[in-house]
C-alpha cells in the first residue's frame, strides 16, 4: 500500500495545476474535466464535489506530454439535467425509506442522479417528458404507447414532471417489487381509458406497441454490430495469395523442340476450347426465350455432351440458374427492412390476435369484452410474460 502511493506520486504532471487547490503540479491522479476546456482536479479535491455536477472527468495516470494536451472539450455534456452545484436534499430520506425497498445510502445515490437530470426550474426540481426521452436513447425519438404508459406510471399525479419521490417508488417497483406490486401498476398500464378494466382493444394497442418497441431495440442492435462489423472489417484477409501479384506473369522462352510441340499442343486445344465455349454461349443466348419461367437454363444431354469443363463454366456464367429459394436480387439492409416490415407486421398482428384470445381464455372470459383486476392477476400468475412491457424499460434510469 505504503509503495503503492510512493508509486503514484512518481508520476508528475508538469505544467498542469489544482483548479480548486491550487497544487502544481498535480502528483498521481490527475482528473481533467471533459467537458471544460481548461479545468483539473487533483485526486483530493475530486472527492469533494467542487465541480458541476453534471460533468464528467478523466482519470489519467500517465502524464500527457504539456504541449499535445487537449485544447478543446472532450465530449459534450452527457447528463441533461441544469443543476451544476451542490444542492441540499429537501426530502425525508427516512420516510422514503419506510415507503420504498431501498436503504439510506442508495436514497442519497439515487438523489444526486435524480438532480444530474433535473431540468425543471424549482427548489425541488424534476425530469419533465422531454428529460424522460432523452433518457430512453435510441427508442425516445419515435412516440410510442408503451414509453407513454412507463412515463405516467413515474408520474404519479399526471403533472407532467416527475418528481424525486415518484423517481424512487417507481423504481422501487421495478427493481425490487413484489409480484403483487407489479401486477397493480401493471394493470393500470393496460387500462389506457382508467375505467377499472381491459378491453381487447387496450391488449390489442398495448401488444402492438411493445412488438413495434422490441423491434426497434433489435435494430438498434443490429446496427451498432453493423457499424463495428463495418469498421474492423479487412477485405486483404478474404483475397488470395494470387492478389499480392500485380504484375503480369511473364512467358518463358522455350528451351527444346519438343516443349515447343506441346506448346502448340496446348494452344491448338485452348483454341478449340475457346471455340467450343464461344458456341456454347451464342447456344445459351439463342435459346434464352426457351428456357424456364424462372430465368434458369434447361441443360441436357444433347447440349452438353460435346461441351468441356471451361464451355461448361462459361454457359453457367453468361446464364446462371436462380437459387429456387429466392429469385430476387438481394436488397441493402435498409431497404430489405423496409420491404420485410409489412410482412413482418402482419405476422404480428396475428400472433397478437392470437395472445388476446388466450388472454381472455385463460381469464375464463371469452364471452366478455373485458376483464377486471381479479381476472388479469390470474392470468399474470399463470403467465408472466404480460409483466414484459412493464419490466422492459426498469433500467431507463
Amino acid at each position: 500500500m505504503i509503495y503503492g502511493n510512493l508509486l503514484l506520486e512518481g508520476y508528475v504532471h508538469r505544467s498542469i495545476s489544482c483548479n480548486h487547490c491550487g497544487a502544481s503540479p498535480i502528483r498521481g491522479f490527475r482528473f481533467k474535466c471533459s467537458n471544460c476546456v481548461d479545468f483539473d482536479l487533483c485526486e483530493s479535491c475530486e472527492a469533494l464535489n467542487v465541480h458541476y455536477k453534471t460533468h464528467v472527468f478523466v482519470k489519467i495516470r500517465i502524464p500527457i506530454p504539456p504541449l499535445a494536451n487537449p485544447r478543446n472539450p472532450l465530449v459534450p455534456v452527457i447528463y441533461p439535467g441544469n443543476e451544476l452545484e451542490e444542492t441540499a436534499n429537501s426530502y425525508d430520506l427516512a420516510d422514503l425509506q419506510a415507503k420504498t425497498h431501498f436503504d439510506h445510502v442508495e436514497l442519497e445515490a439515487f438523489y444526486e442522479q435524480f438532480r444530474s437530470l433535473s431540468t425543471v426550474d424549482t427548489e425541488e426540481g424534476g425530469i419533465n417528458k422531454e428529460t424522460f426521452e432523452k433518457c430512453l436513447g435510441p427508442l425516445g425519438l419515435e412516440k410510442n404507447l408503451i414509453t407513454e404508459r412507463i412515463f405516467a406510471f413515474y408520474d404519479q399525479d399526471g403533472d407532467g414532471i416527475i418528481s424525486f419521490e415518484e423517481l424512487v417508488c417507481g423504481l422501487s417497483i421495478l427493481c425490487k417489487g413484489s409480484l403483487d406490486e407489479r401486477i397493480k401498476y401493471a394493470f393500470k398500464g393496460y387500462d389506457l381509458d382508467g375505467d377499472g378494466y381491459i378491453s381487447r382493444e387496450e391488449l390489442r394497442r398495448m401488444f402492438k406497441a411493445y412488438f413495434r418497441l422490441s423491434m426497434e431495440l433489435v435494430r438498434d442492435v443490429v446496427r451498432t454490430m453493423e457499424e463495428g462489423m463495418i469498421d474492423n472489417f479487412d477485405d486483404e484477409a478474404t483475397k488470395p495469395v494470387s492478389a499480392a501479384f500485380s504484375a503480369p506473369i511473364p512467358n518463358h522462352a522455350r528451351s527444346s523442340g519438343s516443349d515447343d510441340n506441346e506448346d502448340e499442343e496446348d494452344h491448338d486445344e485452348s483454341g478449340e476450347n475457346a471455340k467450343k465455349m464461344k458456341e456454347a454461349s451464342a447456344k445459351g443466348k439463342k435459346s434464352a426465350n426457351q428456357s424456364e419461367p424462372n430465368g434458369g437454363v434447361l441443360l441436357d444431354a444433347q447440349r452438353t455432351e460435346s461441351l468441356d469443363e471451361g464451355a461448361l463454366m462459361l454457359l453457367a456464367r453468361d446464364h446462371p440458374v436462380p437459387s429456387s429459394t429466392s429469385s430476387r436480387t438481394p436488397l441493402p439492409p435498409g431497404q430489405m427492412d423496409e420491404e420485410q416490415w409489412p410482412v413482418m407486421e402482419a405476422m404480428s398482428m396475428e400472433a397478437i390476435e392470437e395472445m388476446v384470445d388466450r388472454t381472455f381464455a385463460a381469464a375464463d372470459a371469452l364471452d366478455k369484452a373485458k376483464i377486471d383486476f381479479d381476472e388479469f392477476k390470474k392470468v399474470v400468475e399463470s403467465d408472466l410474460n404480460l409483466l414484459a412491457w412493464f419490466e422492459s424499460l426498469g433500467s431507463v434510469f
